[in-house]
Parts: C-alpha cells; structure tokens; sequence
C-alpha cells in the first residue's frame, strides 16, 4: 500500500510507543475476541429470532469486557486495558525500534476507529430517526408518581415524551455517522460526534443513566479521530493563522481486486447497516411497535386505565387503601399484553435493563405482568415480568366496555375477586405532543 499523501513518521519513541498503544486499544475493544459473544443466545433480549435482521444490532452493541460490570461505569476496567495496550506498544516498540514510518499502519488505525463509531453509532441514530428507541411513556407509567422513577428512567421517558426532539437528534447523529464513513468529511463527522457524545456522556453521569462508560468509549473513538488536527485547529482557532487540516491517508492498492474488495466493504457496510437497518426500523415504526417493550399486541378493546372497585381475597372484603400491601388500587390494560397493577407495598427496584424493556426497569410502585387471554373459555392468565415462574390465573367477564369482573387464584394459591371498573383518563402530556409523522 502506498500514498501520495505526507507520510506518517514517528521520529520519538514516546510517539510511536503511544500510537501502537492506542492501535492495540481500539482493536481489542472494538473486535469481539471473547467466545461467549458469538455462542451467547441473542432470541430473548434481541428477538432475533421474530426479527432476524437484529443480528445487526448485536453486532452494533459488542461491548467490550469492562462493559458488562459495575453497573456500566468499570472506569478501571477501561483503564486499565488501555494501560496494558500501552505497555504492550512499548515491548512492541522494544522489538521493533527501526519502524518510523506509520502511514499503512495509520490508515487501518483511522479506518478501524470510523467504522468501530460508525458501527455503534448507526444502530443509535437510525432508533431515534424513527423515533423507538426512547418510547412514549405507556398509560402504566402515565400512571406512576414521578418519584418512583429512577433519574436515568425519568430521562428517558421526558426524551421520549418529544419524538421531535428525539428524531432530530437522531438525523443530526446519523448525519455525523455517514460523514465518518468517508475520509473527505471524517473530520467534519468527528467534530460533530464530539459535540453529541460529549453531552450524552455528562447525561449519563448526571442522570445515572446506565451507558456512562459506553458513551465515554464512543466519545474517545471521536476524539482519536481529530488528534491529528490538534495543530491546526490550534493554528487556526487559537493564533488566527493560516492552516490547513491534513487529509486520511488514502488506500492505493497494488491489485485492482484489493481495491474492488474495499469498495464492496465499505458499501456493504452502508446497505447493511444504514439502508437495510433504516428500511426494517421503519416498518417497526410504521407497525407502532418498538424493542424496548413487548412486540404481543393485547386486546384493543381492553386497553386503558381502571378503577379497582372491589377487591376479595379468600372471600374476605379489602376495603381500598393506599397502604394495603394486598389490595390492589387500580390496573392498566396496555395497547400490548402487559398488565399492571398498583400496590401499596413497595415494589422491588430493577435496575438490569439487559431484558430490552422499559415497563418495570428503573422505577417501583407498580407489578408488571404479561397476558394471555383466551376468549372462549374467558380465562386471563398474568405472569410476572421480572419473575415468569409467578402467574395469576383468573376468569373473566366483560361485563360492557367499562367493567370487568375477574376471578381465580394468585401467586401463592389464594383466591381473588376483583371488580374493574374503566375511567376515561385525560393526559396532558397525550394532548400536547408534538407529531413527527
């Protein structure tokens, strides 16, 4: 490989013990070199078994090892693989102490750092460009006091309150990804991944948002995309003289077919994961579906906020409360089967948002069950989310439009009769948002 391009020297050690250093980090952290990632079974939290083409997004969300711990902020995991990849560089260097010229290495590092961003950053863009990655809040949680949410839930329901807002800032990302994807506008992309990541990276520490870590990574592979252009934007910006921003290397390959197998590559990777990814995103959109809750559509006519007017157990009358830890005070039918009740007994806090589903993650003070109805013998069988072996079995009837009456047995075998009755709920946050589509 050759360039018509300066060529990339390296005349002190500490320069090039530091470049081979950081092309060791981004290697390590942006190719998945674990066993588990490829035998892990991706059905449950992917659906990729519904929706094959999430493959894509597993590949997108490869998380490197110190990821996956202390609840996403291992700063001394990160830190401590980028230590070890600097050492590495030196005993690389110690071995290889005549190398001074970088340029071929140079290129594969800039083109590893791209599309390593480009990889994760595509698959957050084109889930805000249809706005699904940070739902509208459900009636459930339309129903929940605003201090039974985590900070970070809190966050992401407010953002996904404004579709608007959310497309934007998803076209604005996907634009910088498509920039970083040629070397013309890579610098332009990097300076604009720095300007969103920067800020997501504070909302995730401020917010306890749960990807502190991540966003950080992501931000640093920006970062390293401008490092050569630190002496020219300080020309420029800081002396006000003259500069002139240097262009990536580009590939001149020997053999015409190494080149024709970089273009397929490269525009393999665009249709793949920006067009075919976009084309799939947008028919879940258009199905008013999104990964984040359940894909099950529930019964239409059922869907809503209701009353509890009348609860028994063990045919003993439970007057309402709002500190009975057994009375149930009201239940929601949402548009997908979930089923929801609100208890005076203080819920757990799930804070393992790896099931892909906002319902019970991040706040307490409802029960969160799935569904199943069957309309001939009008059974209604719930299992608990967070915990499936727990199920309800009840019989129902669907007294009118606006009252139900339901009968059977609960979790720990105690029977239950409870009187439902429908309230035709006004929203403000409903009747004021902002459309996109």
């Amino acid at each position: 490989m050759s360039s018509e391009k300066e060529n990339i020297i390296f005349k002190k050690p500490y320069e090039s013990i530091l470049f081979r250093g950081l092309f060791l980090f981004v290697t390590v952290t942006s190719i998945p070199f674990y066993p588990s990632f490829y035998l892990k079974d991706y059905s449950e939290s992917f659906q990729t078994k519904s929706h094959p083409f999430r493959i894509i997004d597993v590949a997108s969300q490869n998380n490197p090892w110190f990821f996956n711990n202390a609840d996403g902020k291992n700063y001394v995991g990160w830190f401590i693989t980028l230590l070890l990849s600097i050492v590495i560089g030196a005993i690389w260097y110690f071995f290889d102490k005549k190398r001074k010229d970088f340029s071929q290495l140079s290129y594969w590092f800039f083109v590893i750092v791209r599309y390593s961003l480009a990889l994760r950053m595509s698959w957050f863009a084109i889930a805000k460009v249809f706005p699904v990655q940070m739902p509208f809040p459900t009636i459930s949680q339309l129903n929940t006091n605003l201090g039974e949410f985590t900070p970070g839930k809190l966050y992401w329901l407010t953002t996904g309150v404004s579709p608007f807002f959310e497309v934007f800032a998803g076209i604005f990302e996907l634009t910088a990804t498509i920039l970083i994807l040629f070397r013309r506008t890579t610098t332009l992309g990097a300076l604009m991944m720095v300007a969103i990541l920067l800020p997501i990276w504070f909302v995730n520490i401020g917010y306890d948002a749960g990807v502190e870590l991540t966003s950080l990574h992501i931000f640093t592979l920006a970062v390293l995309l401008l490092v050569k252009d630190f002496k020219p934007f300080w020309d420029l910006l800081i002396l006000h003289k003259a500069s002139n921003i240097p262009a990536f290397i580009s590939p001149d390959f020997l053999k015409k077919w190494q080149n024709n197998t970089r273009l397929v590559l490269k525009w393999g990777f665009i249709l793949i994961f920006l067009v075919y990814r976009g084309f799939e995103y947008g028919r879940v959109y258009a199905a008013d579906k999104t990964f984040k809750l359940p894909l099950t559509d529930g019964v239409k006519e059922f869907a809503g906020f209701y009353d509890v007017s009348a609860f028994s157990i063990n045919n003993q009358i439970i007057p309402y409360s709002t500190t009975d830890t057994i009375r149930w005070q009201n239940v929601v039918f949402e548009k997908f089967n979930t089923f929801s009740i609100k208890v005076g007994s203080q819920t757990k806090l799930n804070t393992d948002n790896k099931a892909r589903t906002t319902e019970y993650y991040g706040n307490v003070g409802r029960l969160y069950y799935g569904y199943e109805i069957d309309s001939l013998k009008q059974s209604l069988t719930l299992w608990n989310r967070a915990d499936t072996s727990k199920k309800i079995l009840l019989k129902y009837k669907h007294i009118n439009h606006k009252q139900f009456i339901l009968k059977g047995i609960n979790e720990s075998g105690d029977s239950l009769f409870v009187i439902l009755r429908k309230i035709e709920k006004q929203y403000p946050l409903v009747e004021k948002k902002v459309r996109i589509f």
